[in-house]
């Protein structure tokens, strides 16, 4: 018999998809024979789809994803792969993202992992058809769906980075924020997540130019991602990675520990978004 023709995952987003059936079909001591006849399909087909020559739609990576007892995730990678409107570099990003071991992300606006869905609707009405075509309905949804990396049964160790004007940019008035900070502390209390905010005083000047993450693997490597407004760069080349790690750690340096960091934010919440300004006349 054979060998399995080698996957390199790295080669396009389809092919990632097919290297993690695979690695799941293996993991339950399934055949592609024996996998294709739980999902009504030929062998041929599931190689056809590993192998990302004919990636599957959503009709059969659903019914993949029941087989393979992968609770959704699958087809979470799929609809990023046919998702025309993220770029190749967003759509890598997001991949590497779900398989981290660990995210250290510095974000100007408070970042889509940790975002309510009232924050989301807020910031994606007001940009709605300025950006992209989708509805506000479907970008929460996608959102959501990724929030589930930090609800995981062995979820990434995440350290997010704040400036503390991140707090004071009103997304959806007086209420949303309210939530939404009440939010943060909350997410801050669980085992994995560490939350820190930077006083404008003491920001580096390199982190007023965009937001940036360092993603670290299982295996000891390191990934970086940069974004704007509506441009995104990923980073995989050592010294680019080595280059945003460093402006993170200088940032990190900067900011308050975790509890003083939820002392700030409890602060900013109680203090200016308990009540309504009168409106100006």
């Amino acid at each position: 018999m054979p060998a399995p023709k080698e996957l390199d995952p790295t080669v396009s987003l389809a092919a990632y998809l097919g290297a993690q059936i695979r690695r799941r079909r293996e993991a339950l001591g399934l055949t592609q024979k024996q996998l294709g006849q739980l999902v009504f399909v030929s062998h041929n087909r599931i190689a056809q789809i590993e192998l990302a020559t004919d990636p599957p739609g959503r009709a059969l990576i659903t019914l993949v994803d029941a087989a393979l007892r992968a609770n959704g995730e699958l087809i979470d990678l799929w609809q990023h792969v046919n998702d025309p409107k993220y770029d190749h570099y967003a759509k890598t990003f997001l991949y590497r993202q779900a398989e981290a071991t660990v995210i250290q992300q510095y974000s100007l606006v408070i970042p889509g992992l940790v975002q309510t869905e009232a924050y989301m609707r807020a910031l994606f009405d007001d940009g709605d058809g300025l950006i992209d075509d989708r509805t506000t309905a479907e970008k929460v949804g996608i959102r959501v769906e990724r929030q589930k990396i930090l609800q995981a049964e062995k979820p990434p160790w995440y350290r997010l980075t704040l400036p503390e004007s991140a707090l004071y940019v009103s997304v959806g008035g007086l209420k949303v924020m309210r939530g939404q900070l009440a939010h943060l502390l909350e997410t801050g209390r669980r085992r994995h997540v560490e939350i820190q905010v930077v006083p404008l005083r003491s920001l580096p000047l390199t982190a007023l130019n965009g937001s940036f993450s360092v993603l670290t693997m299982a295996d000891g490597s390191r990934s970086g991602y940069s974004e704007g407004l509506t441009i995104g760069r990923y980073f995989e080349e050592p010294e680019d990675v080595t280059r945003l790690a460093v402006i993170y750690d200088r940032v990190q340096a900067a900011a308050l520990d975790p509890e003083m960091s939820a002392a700030f934010i409890r602060n900013v919440m109680e203090e200016r978004y308990t009540w309504e300004p009168p409106p100006l006349t």
